[in-house]
């Protein structure tokens, strides 16, 4: 660029004409160029011939080469100068020139001779032409260049021709230096659309083997499925059940012998699921916990991180905020293994396995059978009871699943529970769902599960709060989950790991709303898009290792357009370091109709077809970028565990070794523990344990009030058995004052006083109350409560080998006396009806 053409720069603009070719214009062209802001409109006449006046002398400057003199140099200045000023009458005051333009006037002493411009003869725009400079002519001479030499001369360098430059032919004079070489950012990338249809995602398969019948309510609690919102259990202000009073104890999940359920089955381990696979010439199977982790991540990517809806909630949560919480969106790692053939897909829990150190993963399968079974047959899971050989002879079938297919999946869902008279096919899920101390702060469960929810609305305490978390953290996971299971919703109970406080029947459509917005099938269409991406981007990561097990990770990161997946295969026999691994990225593009619309738009809209242009790429970063991408996805999976109350940062190590809820005994080497992982609650932990402690208070009072006092339930006084797996003796005396020990007995004894005593003493007191609780409950329930002594003796302390030694001394005398009275052929009449009574008396209760 010579100093001619950085001086045109410099000019005002805009300048959409050439002085030098152009003829006479009207006024505006002056103004174009040495006038910014005064309006030619407004001008007299006699300026506006002036200006033409100016224009002359311009123009005549620009049609001449050669060197400036110190007197036209003046008079440009004053020419400048003159068009800066503007007239009092207009209300204008002068503008003094710039430095830059005093710096750009001196500069004119250097520039030399200008060169000459001829128009090019077709040029794209007729408003702004081209112009190059042409060989030197005579050009006359002009006032105030003295002496200056006409013409250049002949440009050998100059083309033959004009060069006329297209869309198909530009090319850049200035080459990139070494430095800023970029190179191409995938090295494969393939894409296509994702075509609107009217057909179903999934399509029922017949399984293999023959399966359990799909349970039922017990207790009542059918009735909740059919009545919208809420349900007390024990409603707060006139403390009246609205369900058997056995619900509201929650039995501890270490007395729960979970080795007598069937247990959760892999994808990988499932059989009748390969065989599916096979038979329907299907590439991949999973369960709902592999995929809708999965499904998560690709809905945020279609929806562009579209908020949910809470409009149905109060005015607390008006400004609360309305995105997925980051558990949510917690990154989702699979294991896909691999089998002539086939892939089947697991969630990857990781090394460490944590989630037998989450209660919240017992508690689930401990609750779906305390409420889908009667109390005698819920009391033969109880650890403290001997196995029946009914549990222990029974045939072994199948949980009952729903298996469905896709283009190229076979998915498989639990059935947990069935009603006929629920719309379709009678299909449900039981959920449940602890409450916010317990979410937010794991491993302080004992001391919070006294917190309450004391209100239906509310931000803390409350139902409401509840509900609001769900739909920002469960519900896109249950909506996928139910439509794979082919299910109507889901029934909630709410409770705080000790408590049972409600229930809640949701359905789909109501999560539906909630999610995506109102409309008919508007999550079908959802559900039908992600099950459509999640098939091809499967296929992409089985070709990044073909033929092997591979492992993923699936992130969508809030506010990024695009979906990362980080592929490594599952076995490797080199060096951790060495391991190989792919990187791919999925984009999307989506349109209502032919028209390019919003993720969020498209979610919600049910009128036009929806079309999905999507890419995945595979990244040709390197290797140790890729890891360092993935390790910081690994790092947004992992959560803090903060230290439980009556630990500290030295001894919570030894709290996380005993840790154990499956009722045995950590066996096998100490397990390491890193101290990394654990940190000091802070402001909003600490006011949860208040809130907890808070309620426990609450709960005791209450219990105090009510001693002596009959429970109601539905409107009919109840005298109900103390459930077996209640440990704490003084709330049992508390709170449960119909079973046969006297008030008395405990009148003017301190809560304290009875929970520090020991030896023989509390042995017999304990003891005595266990006996009363026999007599009630004879039949189905004597056994439970025989087992439930040495229980009840280590939770109130006395947890000495030689105590519980001595208790159990007795216990073969204690179980043959309850046979005796359970066999018909026995002479002891008194024995057969009391047994007999007891009996209809916790039929009545049931």
């Amino acid at each position: 660029m010579n100093s001619w053409t950085q001086a045109a720069f410099r000019l005002p603009r805009p300048a959409p004409k050439c002085l030098t070719t152009s003829p006479k214009s009207s006024p505006s062209s002056s103004a174009n160029l040495l006038q910014r802001r005064a309006s030619t409109s407004r001008q007299s006449r006699f300026k506006r011939l002036k200006h033409d006046a100016d224009d002359e002398v311009a123009r005549a400057f620009l049609q001449k080469k050669g060197d400036v003199s110190e007197e036209f140099i003046d008079t440009l200045r004053g020419l400048v100068n003159k068009h800066r000023r503007k007239s009092h009458g207009l209300g204008f005051t002068t503008k003094p020139v710039s430095p830059k333009a005093k710096k750009n006037v001196r500069n004119f002493k250097k520039l030399g001779p200008m060169p000459d411009y001829t128009r090019l003869s077709n040029t794209s725009s007729a408003s702004e032409p081209t112009f190059l400079p042409s060989s030197g002519t005579a050009l006359g001479t002009f006032p105030g260049l003295k002496g200056a030499e006409i013409g250049w001369g002949e440009d050998k360098l100059r083309p033959a021709e004009p060069i006329q430059y297209t869309s198909t032919n530009v090319t850049s004079s200035k080459e990139k230096p070494p430095h800023q070489y970029n190179p191409i950012p995938y090295s494969r990338r393939i894409e296509g659309l994702l075509e609107p249809s009217k057909e179903p995602a999934l399509e029922d398969v017949v399984p293999v083997s023959a399966q359990n019948p799909i349970a039922k309510l017990e207790h009542g609690l059918d009735r909740v499925l059919f009545n919208p919102g809420v349900h007390w259990l024990k409603d707060p202000r006139s403390r009246v059940y609205n369900f058997p009073p056995y619900l509201e104890i929650i039995p501890k999940v270490s007395d729960f012998a979970f080795e007598r359920l069937g247990g959760f089955i892999k994808s990988s381990r499932d059989e009748d699921l390969w065989a599916l696979a096979r038979r329907e010439s299907r590439t991949y199977a999973g369960s709902t916990s592999s995929l809708s982790g999965m499904l998560s991540h690709i809905y945020f990517l279609l929806s562009g991180d579209k908020e949910v809806n809470t409009g149905n909630l109060s005015r607390h949560f008006a400004k609360e905020p309305r995105n997925f919480t980051a558990g949510q969106r917690m990154p989702a790692s699979i294991v896909m293994n691999y089998n002539d053939g086939v892939y089947a897909i697991d969630s990857d829990s990781g090394e460490d396995n944590l989630a037998d150190k989450n209660i919240l993963t017992w508690m689930g399968t401990l609750l779906e059978k305390f409420l889908t079974t009667p109390p005698e047959e819920f009391a033969m899971y109880m650890r403290f009871n001997k196995a029946p050989p009914s549990i222990t002879t029974r045939p072994t079938l199948r949980d009952a699943y729903r298996y469905a297919k896709s283009e190229r999946f076979v998915m498989r869902s639990q059935l947990d529970c069935h009603d006929p008279r629920l719309p379709g096919t009678g299909v449900f899920d039981i959920k449940t769902r602890a409450c916010l101390p317990i979410r937010m702060d794991l491993l302080n469960f004992e001391e919070n599960s006294g917190y309450l929810i004391r209100s239906q609305t509310g931000k803390v305490e409350s139902f409401e709060r509840e509900y609001y978390d769900l739909i920002r953290s469960a519900f896109l996971k249950y909506s996928f989950q139910v439509r794979i299971g082919n299910m109507d919703g889901v029934i909630v109970a709410y409770h705080n790991t000790a408590r049972m406080f409600g229930f809640q029947y949701i359905s789909l459509q109501e999560m539906d709303e909630a999610l995506f917005g109102a409309g008919p099938a508007v999550g079908d269409r959802v559900f039908a898009k992600c099950v459509g991406m999640l098939e091809l981007i499967t296929e992409e990561i089985v070709n990044c290792f073909p033929k092997q097990s591979v492992k993923c990770t699936f992130e969508k990161l809030e506010g990024r357009d695009a979906l990362n997946v980080w592929v490594q295969p599952l076995e490797w026999a080199g060096e951790e370091e060495d391991r190989p691994i792919r990187q791919l990225e999925v984009k999307v593009s989506n349109y209502l109709g032919q028209d390019p619309v919003r993720g969020w738009t498209a979610v919600a809209s049910v009128e036009q077809p929806w079309t999905i242009h999507w890419s995945i790429s595979k990244l040709s970063s390197s290797q140790s970028d890729i890891k360092q991408a993935l390790q910081g996805a690994k790092e947004r999976q992992f959560r803090f565990y903060d230290i439980p109350t009556g630990w500290d940062p030295e001894s919570v190590g030894q709290f996380w070794r005993d840790l154990s809820f499956s009722g045995q005994a950590p066996s096998g080497e100490p397990l390491e523990v890193n101290l990394e992982n654990f940190r000091v609650p802070g402001k909003r932990i600490k006011q949860l344990r208040a809130m907890a402690r808070s309620g426990r208070e609450e709960t005791r009072r209450l219990a105090s009030e009510e001693m002596g006092k009959p429970k109601v339930w539905l409107g009919g006084e109840v005298v109900d058995v103390v459930p077996p797996w209640v440990a704490d003796v003084s709330e049992v005396l508390k709170e449960e004052p119909a079973v046969t020990v006297t008030v008395a007995e405990v009148d003017g004894v301190g809560e304290e006083e009875i929970a520090g005593r020991e030896g023989v003493e509390k042995k017999d007191r304990v003891e005595e109350m266990m006996a009363a609780v026999e007599k009630e409950a004879l039949g189905s329930a004597g056994e439970v409560a025989v087992g439930a002594e040495a229980h009840t003796l280590v939770a109130e302390g006395m947890n000495t080998s030689a105590d519980i030694a001595e208790l159990s001394a007795d216990r073969s005398e204690r179980r043959a006396v309850h046979e005796t009275a359970r066999d018909p052929k026995s002479g002891d009449i008194s024995t057969q009806t009391e047994v007999q009574t007891a009996g209809k008396a916790r039929t009545d209760t049931s």
